[in-house]
């Protein structure tokens, strides 16, 4: 029996060694991969992607990149640097615009960086751990060269797609394209489940700061502030208004051109989806840590579009250059903040487009606003010089009647003092002004001139203050930045000193002598104002005040000459 077994046991073994020598598939070299049956039925992977082992059935395969990767993309306009973890914007620089030692202006805040709150995120609505796994997914992505855009006349450029899918039906995909030599481009994105869109943002600008560098000039910039043009007015909203989260749409009463974010010089402007779909833009705050070194930062806001399922969308990110954006249309130039004030603003943007011609000309934007503020004066020189004309004779006459003035003054004063005893004495001298033919009010007709001049200064300094051609414009010596203040403060004296000189020759025709001392002090306050406006501004004061010194000079001629007319 034992031997039967035994007998049993070898022909056994006999069988499979045969079965395994001639039938049995080879075994496969050490570290080649084995293919199952189950893994052999998937579609193939993406190239330099990872597959999970499971999916579900009926979803499409996983899709996701080995490592964490970054790179770049670079134009002749842009170097934009991306990471594929949540396949997002590190970095966006633009080359033809610096800050200090060269270095390209980043629109990107070092707090957004920090906090993980980048372009080109995606956030799901009302999914927050579905937006943190989106945050951190490796996203597969594509680079591509774009020879021409078709219908959109935008030309050629680069293309960076990115593509992630969970295996369990989640599906994201969105691509950003670049112009070589331009800053309007076009971001798509599109994100669904199980074949179903998803309500969805994603991100377009995050706090777009502005660099600034050393010895900012004035206390005008802005960064971070969130911008909509709903057709008819331009909306601003610093980021500390920004409370809480909203979406800016026409079914929400805000139908919009464009939007997003802005900074004095810089913007990052979402425009209408392609088709027939309106654009919906979200403003989102953000709450972010302090930085440890105690500096100040502007609270952080992101702008996004917000669409069921995803969408295509043009996108301007770029300068605030006044041709450059009225090129491209749909009122992109009203994004520069001439002013909110209607006279202002028109006041500012011709006065702009006049400086702008006459640079084509000259090619240097501090001789531009010498000779325009040379035809600012010129215009206005007929009126002034009537009026200093009429101040000039009244003061002589005011001078002439000024003791009999006093003596119904000093008459009255001795009487007890009360409503009537007042109104007599101003009936009497204004009776004595109409017999003497003189016109107390004349004077204040003198403040004309100025008021009307006070519009075009306010122009002046807005116009130096936001116009990215006045950016590092350079005058000549010293002065490499018409729009910031005189590093030596040198034209801020030199302009009170002229003031000084002007009001020197204006008040020798006052016979008020508190009015002459309210007269001289005006140019000695307004030096201290000045000292840290933009230099470009101050030399059209100091410009003004040399031309109103030879206004002044004419107008005491002939002045001079009426009298002596006069008395003959």
């Amino acid at each position: 029996m034992e031997k039967r077994a035994l007998i049993a046991a070898v022909l056994s073994i006999a069988v499979l060694v045969i079965w395994q020598f001639f039938f049995a598939l080879p075994v496969p070299a050490p570290g080649a991969p084995v293919t199952t049956t189950a893994e052999s039925s998937r579609p193939p992977a993406v190239p330099g992607a990872t597959v999970p082992p499971a999916a579900t059935e009926g979803a499409s395969a996983p899709i996701a990149a080995a490592a964490k990767e970054e790179f770049r993309l670079i134009t002749a306009t842009q170097d934009i640097r991306m990471t594929n973890e949540g396949g997002r914007i590190t970095w966006w620089r633009l080359k033809k615009y610096t800050v200090e030692k060269d270095i390209p202006v980043d629109l990107i805040p070092e707090q957004a960086r920090a906090a993980g709150f980048l372009p080109l995120q995606i956030e799901v609505a009302n999914e927050p751990e579905l937006t943190r796994t989106l945050a951190t997914a490796l996203h597969v992505h594509e680079m591509t060269d774009i020879p021409a855009y078709d219908r959109s006349g935008l030309g050629p450029g680069k293309r960076i797609a990115f593509t992630y899918a969970d295996g369990r039906g989640l599906v994201v995909k969105k691509s950003l394209d670049v112009p070589e030599d331009g800053y309007l481009g076009r971001l798509s994105f599109e994100i669904t489940r199980d074949g179903k869109p998803l309500a969805a943002t994603i991100i377009s600008a995050s706090g777009l700061t502005e660099q600034l560098g050393e010895e900012a000039g004035f206390n005008g910039q802005v960064e971070g502030e969130a911008v909509l043009h709903d057709g008819s007015e331009v909306l601003r909203m610093p980021a500390a208004k920004v409370a809480e989260m909203r979406v800016y749409s026409a079914s929400n009463g805000t139908p919009l051109r464009w939007g997003g974010l802005e900074s004095t010089y810089f913007a990052s402007l979402l425009l209408p989806p392609e088709g027939d779909r309106e654009l919906a833009v979200t403003l989102t705050p953000r709450h972010t840590a302090p930085p440890t070194d105690g500096r100040k930062v502007t609270p952080l806001i992101t702008a996004g579009a917000s669409a069921t399922g995803g969408g295509v969308y043009r996108i301007f990110v770029g300068p605030k250059d006044y041709a450059l954006l009225h090129s491209l249309g749909h009122e992109l130039d009203r994004v520069i903040d001439f002013s909110r004030i209607s006279l202002i603003y028109v006041c500012t943007k011709y006065l702009f487009l006049a400086l702008t011609w006459l640079n084509g000309y000259v090619g240097n934007y501090g001789w531009s606003i010498i000779i325009l503020t040379f035809v600012v004066r010129l215009v206005f020189f007929p009126i002034m010089y009537r009026s200093s004309i009429t101040m000039r004779q009244t003061s002589k006459k005011m001078t002439k009647i000024q003791p009999r003035v006093k003596s119904i003054q000093e008459r009255y004063r001795k009487m007890k003092k009360s409503m009537e005893t007042n109104r007599q004495m101003n009936e009497e001298v204004m009776a004595l002004y109409k017999k003497e033919g003189v016109n107390p009010m004349a004077n204040l007709r003198g403040c004309l001139p100025l008021l009307l001049q006070m519009p075009i200064f306010i122009g002046f300094y807005n116009m130096l203050a936001v116009t990215i051609e006045m950016r590092q414009a350079p005058f000549m010596l010293w002065l490499h930045d018409l729009s910031r203040r005189d590093p030596y403060y040198v034209t801020p004296v030199l302009m009170g000193a002229s003031w000084v000189l002007q009001q020197l020759m204006t008040s020798s025709s006052i016979p008020d002598p508190m009015q002459r001392k309210m007269m001289m002090l005006m140019p000695i306050i307004f030096t201290f104002f000045m000292m840290n406006m933009p230099s470009g501004l101050v030399i059209y004061w100091l410009t003004s005040n040399v031309l109103g010194m030879a206004q002044q000079f004419l107008t005491n001629k002939r002045a001079d000459q009426l009298d002596a007319e006069a008395k003959a």
